[in-house]
């Protein structure tokens, strides 16, 4: 069911390399020489096979039909002259026609260095389903990891948190990072939607935003990698009404040895509204060495209930909130991480996603 598909490294190698490779400097004794070069391979091909794809839709993007889907490709700058960097376009779909209309917004961050393009099969799955859908193209470019566990901010022990936080809102409370108001993930969002109301009438957009302000009850979020980490702190700051992570959150100071408070402080979407999916033996996401570090964050810190249940059980899953899945097993950890992404979930997207 799971093979090692062009389209699944069309997707998503690419966006790893820089975490994948740090993570290996610090772990490198867990893998023997074969494996890491066989993994370097499939990475370097993942790469290839991205610049045949999404770079020439990222430069050049259009709006038309995927199936029966209407897709738009809405470069940032296009929705705000304050916007001025990473600019690859918001991928956007319309609830697809004929189906019932869920009159709810869900929002997708892709991970390190990827772009909305490389996550297109979770985003058609969420608008078949009858979502407005918005796969947000935002700044990424260096895992929160790698920018935590580095110089004097490995030191910080509220890095984490404050990236994250300017990152997404735009504050400017991280050294680390600059990312004014206009260019974060929130004003993105802000400056999107509102483009959507003006260029879109009748499409249901202005149902999600009300002048300047987003209607986040209305909201569900969800991330893979680093943008699971961005969904997840997004449940802490607003009332959003569904956070999905999928192969994080992986937050973690090598200096403290400890995760960072933020992932335990209060939330403020509602209580259950949290659910996971990684793979069982995922050592990018499960960056302290520790096989049980992201679980047991979903269980501690996020309060995702229910016992950790592989996907094979089938729907309902146990009516658990941490899912693990067995499929790419074999490959390596690059490919580990990306595995939720690829065709063949659709049903678990459906659970943890797409109610």
């Amino acid at each position: 069911m799971f093979s090692l598909s062009s389209s699944f490294l069309i997707r998503f190698l690419s966006g790893l390399l820089v975490l994948s490779i740090f993570v290996s400097f610090f772990y490198s004794c867990k893998k023997d020489s074969k494996e890491n070069e066989n993994e370097d391979i499939v990475t370097l091909l993942g790469i290839g096979l991205y610049a045949r794809s999404c770079v020439g839709q990222n430069t050049f993007p259009s709006s038309g039909n995927v199936g029966t889907l209407t897709r738009l490709q809405i470069s940032p700058t296009q929705t705000s002259s304050a916007i001025n960097s990473y600019n690859t376009p918001h991928q956007v779909y319309l609830p697809q026609s004929g189906v019932s209309r869920k009159n709810i917004l869900s929002i997708f961050y892709p991970g390190t260095g990827s772009s909305p393009c490389e996550i297109g099969a979770i985003l058609q799955q969420g608008a078949t389903r009858g979502y407005h859908i918005i796969g947000l193209s935002y700044p990424n470019n260096e895992a929160v990891n790698s920018v935590c566990n580095q110089g004097d901010a490995k030191f910080d022990a509220g890095c984490f948190e404050n990236l994250r936080r300017e990152v997404i809102t735009g504050a400017d409370v991280s050294p680390y990072v600059s990312v004014d108001a206009s260019n974060s993930i929130e004003g993105r969002l802000l400056s999107l939607l509102q483009y959507l109301v003006q260029t879109r009438p009748g499409e249901g957009w202005e149902q999600f935003v009300t002048g300047n302000n987003i209607n986040w009850s209305l909201v569900y979020v969800g991330g893979h990698s680093q943008g699971s980490g961005h969904a997840a702190f997004h449940g802490k700051i607003r009332a959003v009404a569904r956070v999905s992570v999928y192969s994080g959150v992986s937050d973690y100071s090598l200096q403290f040895a400890t995760i960072p408070t933020w992932m335990g402080g209060a939330q403020t979407a509602p209580a259950g509204s949290y659910y996971g999916l990684i793979h069982e033996n995922d050592t990018v996401a499960n960056f302290s060495g520790n096989p049980n570090q992201v679980t047991d964050a979903w269980l501690n810190q996020f309060s995702m209930t229910g016992s950790l249940t592989n996907t094979s059980v089938g729907s309902p899953f146990a009516n658990s909130k941490r899912l693990v899945t067995s499929g790419c097993n074999g490959m390596g950890s690059a490919a580990l991480h990306s595995c939720p992404m690829i065709n063949g979930f659709q049903s678990i997207w459906n659970y943890i996603s797409y109610p």
